[in-house]
């Protein structure tokens, strides 16, 4: 079975706009997919993964390009795939009980938004339902990382669809925001 893959992380910025850090950054990677049924089924496979930073992407600075191939999920063409780079700060925030969080809070968020998109048109559909992903993310990394006691990891940007028609093609998304400008690479294998 195909995977998706990150081919190449590269920190452009470690330090982002605003904040001075002192150290390297260690990031990880939030990974939802979830396959887009036909009709009015709502049947659908989920997955929520979260890789690294492992020894692939820790102690990154300026300029840095990490080119390991990184398994993230199953590759389906007709799923929807949603990521978010987060800077690891400590302990990563999104582990073992937030971990089961995310995944029960983006499911419902999920079964949710097949409903309600049910008859729209396909591009109208996946646009509607990678927002839905992308705000739920946005309010767990609330939750998990904004709450004092809670977690300090720092979302690098927004989340983000991620595109692969093809097994032969990349994609390129650009994560961008105050704890820093990374590059990912993705790819089908």
């Amino acid at each position: 079975m195909a995977k998706v893959f990150v081919d190449q992380m590269k920190c452009v910025d470690e330090t982002g706009t605003g904040i001075d850090e002192l150290t390297s950054d260690d990031v990880y990677l939030l990974l939802f997919r979830g396959s887009i049924p036909t009709g009015i089924n709502l049947a659908s496979q989920t997955e929520f993964t979260v890789t690294g930073p492992g020894s692939f992407w820790d102690a990154m600075d300026d300029g840095d390009r990490r080119t390991r191939d990184v398994a993230l999920a199953a590759y389906d063409p007709k799923s929807l795939y949603v990521v978010q780079l987060i800077e690891r700060d400590n302990g990563r925030d999104v582990a073992d009980d937030a971990t089961a969080a995310y995944r029960g809070t983006l499911n419902l968020a999920w079964t949710g938004a097949l409903a309600r998109t049910v008859g729209q048109a396909p591009a109208q559909r996946i646009g509607a339902l990678a927002e839905t992903i992308s705000d739920a993310l946005r309010g767990l990394n609330t939750i998990y990382m904004g709450v004092p006691k809670q977690g300090n990891d720092d979302p690098i940007g927004r989340p983000q669809r991620l595109s692969l028609p093809t097994r032969q093609s990349t994609a390129v998304l650009d994560f961008r925001g105050d704890s820093g400008h990374y590059q990912g690479t993705f790819k089908v294998a």
